[in-house]
């Protein structure tokens, strides 16, 4: 058996569990070309029959910061996020079930990413971070579809429009995270604990199982990523969205005037 090899990610293989970790600089934004590893990666997992679960992981202290909007802001369609959308439906509609070990902050898109997955292990410095409101356009990365998904609509809604972070422990109040682990260098053994658990089941039963659970959100999530991505388009374009991103490179509040 031959593990794929990937520039920015890496994968290991071990009691029927796959560790997909990726590493991109010291805030892990991601890229198209990163979505695309990480899309490779779980095509190869899905693939591999000694794989039956999937760990996603990174390096650093921040799972992922997300997508770098301060590039974006009046860009237009040339720089449109439907590519990363695209990709993370691949990881999506993937049959093995994963887990993310989220040891830092997952931001915008990287929060997007966190939930992907079927669980989350938070370490104690974790924070979701959905703060697409405080930057002046809408909440992508199918973000509508699996928040209420995994919280219910009325916490996905509180978390959405008040666009402040979560931090680990209400996290696991809200069912956003499954497991707060206090020493922050165990946070991925602690995903790894729970993936050779699952492993340890019957993977026809397993994945069929979580296709069946998965069925509709992969349909909500479909629908909502055109949605969202009409609206960050039209929200791009807007002078609040400019202030938004100014504001957060200046670290001052917005001043947003609704046009």
């Amino acid at each position: 058996m031959d593990l794929p090899s990937f520039a920015n990610v890496h994968v290991a293989l071990a009691d029927h569990v796959a560790t997909i970790e990726f590493n991109t600089d010291a805030l892990n934004f991601l890229s198209v070309d990163v979505m695309t590893q990480l899309a490779d990666a779980w095509q190869w997992a899905d693939g591999e029959p000694q794989c039956r679960a999937i760990v996603l992981c990174s390096t650093g202290r921040v799972f992922c910061g997300g997508v770098d909007f301060r590039s974006l802001a009046g860009a237009g369609q040339d720089r449109s996020p439907q590519h990363l959308y695209l990709l993370a439906q691949r990881l999506l509609r993937g049959r093995k079930p994963c887990i993310a070990a989220v040891q830092g902050a997952a931001v915008g898109a990287g929060l997007g990413l966190a939930m992907l997955a079927d669980q989350r292990v938070a370490g104690p410095k974790a924070q979701f971070n959905a703060s697409f409101a405080q930057l002046g356009f809408h909440a992508g990365f199918g973000l509508t579809a699996t928040l209420p998904h995994v919280m219910g609509p009325h916490a996905a809604s509180r978390m959405l429009l008040m666009g402040q972070p979560v931090g680990a422990d209400e996290a696991l109040r809200l069912g956003l995270a499954d497991e707060v682990v206090d020493d922050p260098s165990l946070v991925r053994t602690a995903a790894q604990a729970r993936a050779r658990v699952i492993a340890s089941n019957a993977p026809i039963a397993v994945q069929d199982m979580r296709q069946t659970l998965r069925a509709t959100l992969i349909d909500d999530f479909h629908a909502a990523i055109e949605r969202e991505l009409a609206l960050q388009l039209s929200h791009m374009q807007t002078r609040d969205f400019v202030e938004g991103i100014s504001a957060l490179m200046t670290k001052r509040p917005p001043r947003f005037v609704g046009t």
